[in-house]
């Protein structure tokens, strides 16, 4: 099948969204794809926005799956006086210099703080120690939140972390996080 079995309005939003979706890995010479997209060919536009709306989350794994499901589902974009751009982050900006099994001892730090702060671990006998009903003991140092800070995946999440742990003394500001003084 090829794209110009279809109405030519329908070809130019093809185009027009070409070099967008070959960046997010979509194949628009697959077969099935194809099809798809002529079955469907009269929520197109909205389909594919709304499916580069999905993808500034993060690369997809599998992005013919997702625009597929987009199409046969009729998928709208929630911003529709703003059409999406191209996802926030890139392939070259996960890029941070760390090698992958630094990333993942960053992440499962990460993890373990914020797991740490949210559920206390519990204790065995069954009167609970005044000090471990406190969070602030399970405070993250600056040097941890520099690191985090740094890293444009792990990013979102301490920011997520210092929000709702107000007790931790940080604030996320346009410069960076800051200690509060109390």
């Amino acid at each position: 099948m090829d794209f110009l079995e279809l109405d030519p309005g329908h070809v130019d939003i093809i185009l027009q969204y070409q070099a967008e979706l070959e960046k997010l890995g979509v194949k628009l010479n697959d077969e099935h794809l194809k099809q798809i997209i002529y079955n469907y060919a009269h929520n197109l536009e909205p389909s594919i926005q709304a499916f580069i709306e999905y993808c500034a989350k993060g690369l997809l794994e599998k992005p013919n799956d997702y625009l597929i499901k987009a199409l046969r589902y009729g998928w709208k974009p929630r911003n529709i006086a703003n059409p999406p751009k191209l996802p926030l982050f890139t392939a070259s900006d996960f890029d941070t210099g760390h090698t992958p099994e630094q990333r993942q001892e960053n992440y499962r730090r990460l993890c373990d703080l914020v797991k740490h702060s949210c559920h206390p671990s519990k204790t065995p006998t069954r009167f609970k120690p005044w000090h471990r009903v406190r969070l602030y003991h399970q405070r993250p140092d600056p040097t941890t939140i520099a690191q985090f800070m740094a890293d444009p995946i792990l990013r979102p999440e301490i920011e997520r972390a210092i929000s709702q742990h107000p007790e931790w003394g940080y604030q996320i500001t346009p410069n960076g996080v800051q200690e509060l003084e109390f």
